[in-house]
Parts: C-alpha cells; structure tokens; sequence
C-alpha cells in the first residue's frame, strides 16, 4: 500500500502504486522464492464489514470459514476507509490486496517475498550500470559536442539531465492528464540558465512543486542549441524534412539502451543517485547502540534523498535506496568503506562501491 499505512501489521509489504507486470526474470525470482506471479484479476475475495471487524466473501458469495485463511487476510491490514478492496486466495501470490484509498488511486500490498525479487532486482540493475555508466558518459558527451539538434542530441540531453539531477523520466500521459512534468516533458520555461548553472522548477508527480540548481557546463550548452527549435517543450529535434519532433521518455530509454550496450534505464539513475546518497550520509554516522536509535538514523538518511527525488521516504527507501546499503550501516560494514567514500564524488566511483557494498554484504542479487 502507500506510504501512508507505513505501519501495516507484520507479514504485510507496502510499496506505492506499482505496474502489475513484470519481467520474465522478475517472474522466475519470484518462482525461485516459491511465489507465484499474479494479475489483478487473480484478486477475488471481497471484504464486507460484520461487526467491528470484517468478513471475507469468496467469489460465490461465501464467506471464508478457514480461521487461518480469515488470519492471513487479516495480518494484510488494509485500511477500513480503502474501497474495493480484493484479495488473492492463494497465500504464494506475489500481489496480496489491492484497494482504493480515499483520493480514488489504487494501492497494493505484496507478499513479503516479493521485497526480496525487488531487492534483487535492483542489485542486477545497479551492477549493470555500474559497468555501463563510463560508457554512458563517453557517448552523452560525444553527443552533446555535436551541433545539430538531431534525436540523439536530444536523447543524450535527457540522460545528461537525469544523471544530474535524479528528477524522473516524465510521461506523456502525466503531462497531458495532469499537467505534471519530468526531463522528457519539460517546458522551456521551466528551465532557467545563468552561466554554468541551471535551475529546474515544475510540477511533479503527485503535484509536488519541484526546484533544482546544478552546475552542468555541456547541459547548459545543448540547452542552448534546443531552445531555437520553435514549440513549447524544451526536449525536441529535427526530424527528416525539418519537422520539429517531441522527445518521448521511451525513445530516451531506448537510446540509453543502445549506448550502454545493457537493459538499464533512466529510473536507475534515480536509483544509483537515491542510495549514494543514502550511502554518503550513513558511512559519516555512527550506528546507535539500540536499534531504535539506528532506525532513525537511517530514516534521516533516506528522507534527505527522499527530498531530493521529491518522493515521500517510504515510496523511496522501497523503489529507489537498495537495502543492503541500510543493512550494510546497521551490520557496520559501511565503516570499511568509510575512508573511500569521503573522496568519492564520480557518479561512476559512488557506482563502483555501491557494487562492491552490495557484494560485500552478501546480496543474492549480484550472483
């Protein structure tokens, strides 16, 4: 569910609104763990409320008498005031309940297998871009020293804005139905440049005004070049015959593909950008002797690259900050990196030892 059930009972897993599908690797983890990968359609038990508490009414209109059926749907706490509320009848199913909280959005909550794939999921995705990222880098450039105002250009400008500021990808659907940006969709004017410097300032998802200041010397110039092209949206280019085309997100993940020679996308910046941050402000902090002391700790350290990232410290520590960084602090296994990490500031560096954290701390993932 969102962050705002938080504290939901034992055996439950909330996360933030999420896409139902997932990878054919996603899915053979999930087999691996004994999970089964489900679509929402698979989600047939009703709850209906009996009392001060609830009763659970299979598809035929039953109600559950299993006790230890009525316990596992129950441990799911999800909120009374949610709406439409389904449950899966199978325990291994990795999507648990869905419901509608009270602004109308859909809400999930996982098995707590299911962190575990993610986990996973995320150290594969950062190792390969911990291999691919000075790649990456060499070609941006190479594309952004061009002149011309071509899709690569533009595709290149995207990356080079993401990895600087870890703002997200921007779809054409947030813009159009919500008016909310991100890097592919952003207006002329919601980018200013003095100098070397750049300041970002738009609405977010979830309406979040956002503002970012950032020296990026090339970003400033390919900034440049792409404002002459005529239309509101700062990311387009020239297309055969001259038409002035938009940049989609999904062309920049594309390209990004294409020049990292590996399956990774722009959301990896987020986060490799999310848990360098994370992993920054823990390595220069002494873990508490309790371990409620430790998990504030750790709550300052992802609220700070929650902000950054203009998601809430839940949504974040889930999506974006890897657990083994958090499970490497309370572990003291950061102390051993503590001496590199003070003069690491190269994004393909904080990648590097991110990496060697992780296989450090004995993540499946990396294997």
């Amino acid at each position: 569910m969102s962050d705002a059930a938080a504290s939901g009972a034992e055996g439950a897993s909330l996360t933030g609104k999420s896409r139902n599908g997932a990878t054919p690797s996603a899915i053979a983890l999930a087999k691996r763990l004994g999970l089964r990968h489900v679509t929402t359609d698979a989600l047939s038990i009703r709850r209906r409320r009996r009392g001060r508490g609830w009763a659970y009414i299979r598809v035929d209109g039953r109600p559950i008498q299993d006790a230890r059926v009525v316990r596992r749907l129950a441990r799911l706490a999800v909120p009374p005031a949610y709406k439409d509320v389904v449950y899966a009848a199978d325990p291994a199913a990795h999507l648990q309940a869905i419901g509608r909280d009270a602004a109308g959005r859909l809400q999930y909550r996982y098995h707590p297998q299911w962190d575990h794939v993610r986990e996973m999921r995320k150290a594969r995705r950062l190792a390969r871009l911990a291999d691919a990222l000075p790649q990456v880098r060499r070609s941006v450039g190479q594309y952004l020293a061009s002149d011309s105002q071509t899709r690569e250009f533009a595709c290149a400008a995207v990356i080079e804005l993401v990895a600087r500021s870890a703002i997200r990808a921007g779809t054409e659907a947030y813009a159009r139905l919500n008016g909310t940006r991100g890097a592919a969709t952003l207006l002329k004017s919601n980018v200013t440049t003095y100098g070397e410097s750049i300041t970002l300032r738009f609405r977010s998802k979830g309406g979040k005004i956002v503002t970012k200041e950032f020296t990026a010397p090339r970003l400033v110039r390919a900034i440049g070049l792409l404002r002459q092209l005529p239309g509101r949206r700062l990311f387009q280019y020239q297309a055969e015959g001259g038409t002035v085309r938009d940049v989609r997100a999904r062309e920049v993940n594309a390209f990004l593909r294409e020049i990292a020679g590996a399956n990774i996308s722009l959301k990896d910046f987020r986060t490799l950008l999310a848990s360098a941050s994370v992993l920054e402000t823990l390595a220069r902090t002494k873990p508490a002797a309790s371990e409620r002391q430790r998990r504030k700790q750790v709550l300052e350290a992802v609220s700070a690259a929650a902000a950054d990232l203009a998601n809430t410290p839940t949504i974040c520590r889930k999506s974006y900050v890897h657990g083994t960084v958090v499970a490497a602090f309370e572990d003291g296994v950061l102390e051993r990196f503590a001496q590199t990490l003070k003069t690491c500031r190269s994004p393909i560096r904080q990648a590097k030892v991110l990496a060697r954290i992780i296989a450090a701390a004995g993540s499946p993932g990396l294997r």
